[in-house]
C-alpha cells in the first residue's frame, strides 16, 4: 500500500510540475520578453507601451489573430533589430519548452498507457499521434475557448474556433473575432504560451521515439516480401546503413516503447557495426 501510494504521489508531482511550467512559467516568460522588446519598440516608435507590448507578444507567440492592429511605421533599423530579436526569442522559447517537456518523458508515459490495450508496435504510435494527442489538444481548446468566450461575451463555438486557430498558428484564422478586454488578452497570451507546450509534446514524441523510422523500415520489408519492390531498391541512410542490417542507429529490433534511446546506446550500436563512433 505504501509503495502504491508513493507511486501515485510521484505521478501527481510530475503532472503538477509539468502544468506549472506550461500554464504559469512559460506565460510569465512570454510576458517578460514582450515587456522588454515591446517597451523598446514603443520608445523607438514614440507610441504607447501597450501597442509595442501587444505587437511583440503577438509575434513572439505566433498568434493567428494578433492582439493589436498597430504595426511599426517608421521602418528604422531599431525596429528591424527588435523584430529580429523577437523572432530569435520565439525560437529560443520553443527550444526551452521542448527540452523541459522532454524531461517529463511524456511520450513514454503515453505509450505505456496505450500498451495496456495493445502491444502492437505500429498501433501504439498511431494511436498516440492520431488519437491521444489530438484529444488532449481538443480538451485544451474546449476549456480555454469556453473561458475566453465567457470573458469576452462570445459564443462557445467562436471561443473554441479562436483558440484552435491560435494554438495551431493558422495563417488563415477560423474566425475574425479577437479579445477586446484586458482579461481576455491575458487569457489569450496564456493560451498561446500553452500552444508551445502542445507543439513541443508532439515534437518530443516524434524525435524521441522516431516511429516513422520503424514504420518505414518494416513497411519496406513487407513490400519486399510481397514482391512490390526489390531488395536492390536504394535507401540512403545518414550512416549509409543497409535496411537489411540489424543496426539502425539505436532503433534496430522492436520499436522502443518503454525505454528511451540514449546517446550511449547509439554509439554502442554504431561501434558494433564497425563504424567510427565520431
Amino acid at each position: 500500500m505504501t509503495q502504491e501510494f508513493s507511486w501515485r504521489r510521484s505521478r501527481f508531482k510530475r503532472i503538477f510540475f509539468l502544468c506549472l511550467f506550461i500554464f504559469i512559467l512559460f506565460p510569465i516568460l512570454s510576458i517578460f520578453l514582450a515587456t522588454i522588446f515591446g517597451g523598446l519598440l514603443a520608445l523607438a516608435e514614440s507610441t504607447a507601451f501597450l501597442h509595442g507590448f501587444l505587437y511583440v507578444v503577438s509575434n513572439l507567440l505566433g498568434m493567428a489573430n494578433p492582439l493589436t492592429d498597430w504595426v511599426p511605421t517608421s521602418g528604422t533599423g531599431v525596429v528591424v533589430v527588435i523584430d529580429v530579436y523577437t523572432a530569435v526569442a520565439a525560437l529560443i522559447s520553443f527550444g526551452i519548452m521542448l527540452n523541459i517537456v522532454n524531461l517529463f518523458a511524456i511520450p513514454h508515459s503515453i505509450n505505456k498507457f496505450i500498451r495496456r490495450f495493445t502491444k502492437n508496435a505500429v498501433l501504439v504510435p498511431t494511436i498516440a499521434l492520431g488519437l491521444i494527442i489530438p484529444i488532449l489538444y481538443t480538451t485544451i481548446c474546449v476549456i480555454f475557448g469556453s473561458i475566453l468566450a465567457a470573458i469576452e461575451g462570445w459564443t462557445i463555438s467562436d471561443g473554441i474556433l479562436y483558440v484552435i486557430a491560435n494554438i495551431l498558428g493558422l495563417a488563415d484564422p477560423l474566425t475574425d473575432i479577437m479579445p477586446d478586454t484586458n482579461g481576455g488578452k491575458v487569457v489569450d497570451i496564456i493560451i498561446s504560451s500553452i500552444a508551445l507546450g502542445y507543439i513541443a509534446m508532439f515534437a518530443d514524441y516524434v524525435t524521441t521515439l522516431n516511429p516513422s523510422s520503424y514504420i518505414r523500415k518494416h513497411t519496406r520489408l513487407l513490400l519486399i516480401k510481397l514482391g512490390a519492390v526489390g531488395k536492390s531498391t536504394t535507401e540512403v541512410h545518414a550512416l549509409h546503413l543497409d535496411i537489411d542490417d540489424e543496426v539502425d542507429v539505436g532503433l534496430s529490433g522492436s520499436f522502443p516503447i518503454d525505454q528511451p534511446v540514449t546517446s550511449n546506446d547509439k554509439v554502442e550500436h554504431i561501434c558494433a557495426a564497425g563504424l567510427p563512433s565520431g
